[in-house]
């Protein structure tokens, strides 16, 4: 094994982990045991101690076998145990002042406030041969509270008021803690699952609280070392629990059939004749009723994940940007059109755009299904290939269309003018007269010199590429899925004309640290082209941005 220097000692490692072949997540799980760890760089040093191989392989088979043994024995469920102890629990509602320690939630009847224990009241049964793993992963000091401490704390400080559900959520890895100073304390939510606990969805990813102060309640607070303990183990645990959901899914085949086919062309058919008759009521009356029903739809969806995206009654979707960007909902407009004219990509169905002095809207249809994002975690192996294969499909689709305006320009946007495209934005410096919006260009060369980095004279993208009908957002917001299957793609804005490349590198450049997704992209364009030359320019280009 080759010698590391530090301080690059740990990213060295952690790239030999992500170069061995492991099922999923195994390798997620290994990078957590290096990454949450107490010491990272010691870490480091323990796995290339304890893993080395031959040459620079590392063989991992028996750390893994240990360290999802430890983490299970770390899965405890408070819940279960609730204290039966009426002293115990009127001193503890009193001191935690009837609220929920995780969530700041008072009780509910549907989810009542728990006194349960942080630890078990017996302690953890850890067996002698991973002692010298926990120390490694939790720290010495830790490790020796847990072996010599834990057992013997009061009921104070081994017990705290939850509600139910937030305490099998802790269980399950959705809640992690930063202790502040004093009594302060942080309280972070996961949300890795395709599942969400519906307490988790209740609080905000970020929560300060308070304990109170013991001199003036006269009770122990919870001990901190334990929920630093238990927070340390957070990731691990719930990327468990995501591995365990996609184990328990049962193979099987998802079709459209007959009747949903058709089910789907009358209702496309009807939207469309409606749209063509709601187009000639005038402007100002369709953008009050838009106006009505993006209020509506709010009270009754909630926001969505865009600042600009309504969920709207009726199975609709409305898209609002000020005016400056009017031509970027001009180009997703014509491109759902022109996808759904030449292929069987399910996109939404564009009803209507319409712009007053100030804003403008593109209504749509939905598409069934939630993000990507909210679900690769979870997805199966079969279900990953499947998605793979439907995204192949859908890009060898797209890019068979034929480009029929702007001739004398090679890459436009679908409606032949400048391109919208974050990549372009992000890396040139602003022009008041051009604003975001670039070309179009009369050729690859043209184009490559917009993308030019000025630090970097000699980083240039070479000429020659298939110019293409490109999506240009593809990511884990944007692919939709319904019962593990691919249902849709969405957000079309930035479509156009591009290099093949093009989709390749950018969904590298939207999405840099999900490695699953990064895979996923790399397996689908595997398919279309070695790009890896062009990912290779464009990746020096992103870091001085």
């Amino acid at each position: 094994m080759a010698e590391f220097t530090t301080p690059g000692e740990t990213d060295k490692v952690l790239e030999l982990l992500r170069c061995v072949d492991l099922e999923y997540p195994d390798g997620e799980l290994l990078e957590f045991f290096l990454l949450d760890s107490i010491v990272p760089l010691q870490t480091a040093r323990y796995i290339l101690g304890r893993c080395s191989a031959k040459g620079d392989a590392l063989d991992l088979t028996t750390l893994l076998s240990d360290w999802k043994r430890l983490i299970s024995v770390f899965t405890y469920d408070g819940s279960r145990h609730p204290s039966r102890d009426q002293t115990i629990i009127s001193m503890i509602r009193k001191r935690d002042r009837g609220k929920c320690c995780l969530t700041g939630l008072s009780h509910s009847v549907w989810d009542p406030l728990m006194v349960v224990p942080l630890l078990p009241t017996e302690g953890f049964q850890i067996d002698k041969e991973l002692h010298e793993l926990l120390g490694i992963f939790i720290g010495p000091s830790l490790l020796n509270w847990l072996l010599l401490k834990a057992a013997s704390l009061s009921p104070e400080q081994n017990h705290w008021l939850v509600r139910r559900s937030a305490a099998a959520a802790l269980a399950q890895g959705y809640f992690q803690f930063i202790f502040g100073r004093g009594l302060e304390y942080t309280v972070f939510t996961s949300t890795v699952g395709t599942t969400l606990p519906s307490v988790i969805k209740k609080v905000p990813f970020r929560r300060t609280a308070r304990f109170t102060d013991c001199i003036t309640s006269h009770v122990d607070n919870p001990d901190t070392s334990a929920l630093e303990i238990l927070s340390r183990f957070a990731h691990p645990i719930r990327w468990t629990g995501a591995a365990r959901e996609a184990a328990c899914k049962r193979p099987r085949t998802v079709q459209s059939g007959p009747t949903d086919s058709l089910w789907r062309f009358l209702s496309e058919r009807c939207a469309t004749a409606v749209a063509m008759a709601w187009r000639l009521v005038p402007a100002l009356v369709r953008i009050r009723a838009y106006r009505g029903l993006a209020f509506l739809g709010a009270h009754m969806y909630g926001p969505s994940c865009s600042l600009y995206v309504q969920r709207l009654p009726f199975g609709l979707y409305l898209k609002t940007t000020s005016t400056t960007w009017h031509r970027s909902l001009a180009n997703e407009f014509a491109a759902l059109q022109l996808v759904r004219r030449h292929t069987n990509i399910h996109v939404p169905s564009a009803l209507d755009l319409v712009s007053d002095s100030k804003d403008s809207y593109l209504l749509t249809t939905t598409v069934c299904g939630v993000p990507l994002g909210r679900c690769i975690d979870t997805l199966s192996h079969e279900e990953v290939t499947t998605l793979v294969g439907d995204l192949q499909e859908c890009l060898l689709e797209l890019r068979a269309i034929p480009k029929e305006v702007a001739p004398k320009y090679a890459i436009t946007n679908v409606l032949g003018t400048a391109c919208y495209d974050g990549r372009l934005i992000i890396g040139s410096v602003y022009d008041a007269a051009r604003g975001d919006y670039f070309g179009p260009f009369v050729d690859e060369d043209d184009f490559n010199n917009t993308l030019r980095c000025i630090p970097l004279p000699n980083v240039v993208h070479s000429s020659g590429h298939e110019i293409v009908l490109t999506h240009g957002d593809l990511n884990l917001r944007n692919i939709m899925m319904h019962n593990g299957r691919l249902s849709g793609i969405i957000d079309w804005e930035t479509c156009g004309w591009f290099p093949d490349y093009w989709d390749y590198t950018k969904a590298h450049f939207i999405t840099k640290i999900h490695r699953r997704w990064l895979r996923i992209v790399d397996t689908v364009f595997a398919k279309l082209g070695n790009f890896e030359a062009e990912l290779a320019v464009e990746s020096q280009i992103w870091w001085y941005f």
